[in-house]
């Protein structure tokens, strides 16, 4: 991503992550994110915008366990230059493929269940 690019972001992302993004991505490198219900699909086609080059969700979220259909998600923006990745933490690699549904990234935090949730 460079200066001046726009990231749609689901409304229920992780505090530490959204915080991130309002506090530091958008004042120091100048991306601006718009912060929807990914749940719904007209709600992201309306935040698109010509210079949206990343779609990040996570899902199902946590604790509120709201849930993207990640290849609805990846069908709706095939074919544009959009990059969509899932924070898929909560599943853990062992319950969700995101790259199997379309996903061009996924990641996962290594602190939470994967080891056990040691922090």
């Amino acid at each position: 991503l460079k200066q001046g690019d726009h990231v749609v972001c689901i409304d229920d992302v992780y505090g530490g992550t959204q915080r991130y993004f309002r506090k530091t991505v958008t004042p120091t490198y100048g991306i601006t994110f718009d912060f929807v219900d990914t749940t719904n699909l007209d709600e992201i086609s309306g935040a698109i915008k010509e210079n949206t080059k990343m779609l990040w969700i996570e899902t199902p979220t946590n604790p509120t366990l709201k849930v993207t259909d990640i290849k609805a998600v990846a069908d709706l923006i095939k074919g544009k230059d959009i990059i969509l990745v899932v924070d898929n933490t909560f599943m853990t690699p062992y319950f969700q493929k995101p790259l199997d549904f379309g996903a061009d990234i996924s990641l996962n935090s290594v602190t939470k269940y994967i080891n056990g949730h040691s922090d």
